[in-house]
């Protein structure tokens, strides 16, 4: 019974996803839900799914994410992108896509995501 407590003590620490900073979506595409790892004072682990409610399909999206510290100051930011390729499917109009990283970020507990281009199937992209 307690390594059960213990177990669901630690899922609460380490999986809350506490949104103190913004996410800012672009084009009809935006960030649906995120969660994080932190531990012994690193941000180890994050994931974040990205919802597309334009009315093409996405098969690029850049974003930047920006690392916090429990203050809320920036301690940070990294440049990413999420393409499609022969492995992964891209993003269908309506439909979410989950992507996971290992930052390893000392002091940061906190996150947020700011998309800055989506690419589309079709060639075309928006800024």
């Amino acid at each position: 019974m307690k390594l059960k407590i213990v177990f669901a003590a630690l899922f609460f620490l380490f999986f809350t996803n506490v949104q103190a900073q913004k996410n800012q979506g672009k084009c009809s595409v935006n960030v649906s839900d995120y969660g994080r790892t932190v531990t012994f004072g690193y941000l180890v682990a994050y994931y974040v799914e990205f919802k597309n409610d334009s009315k093409k399909t996405v098969d690029g999206i850049y974003f930047t994410t920006k690392f916090y510290n429990n203050d809320g100051e920036l301690i940070s930011t990294k440049n990413e992108s999420f393409n499609s390729s022969s492995l992964v499917d891209p993003i269908a109009t309506g439909f979410t896509k989950k992507i996971a990283r290992t930052p390893n970020i000392k002091g940061a507990s906190k996150i947020a995501f700011v998309i800055n281009k989506v690419h589309f199937t079709d060639g075309s992209s928006c800024e």
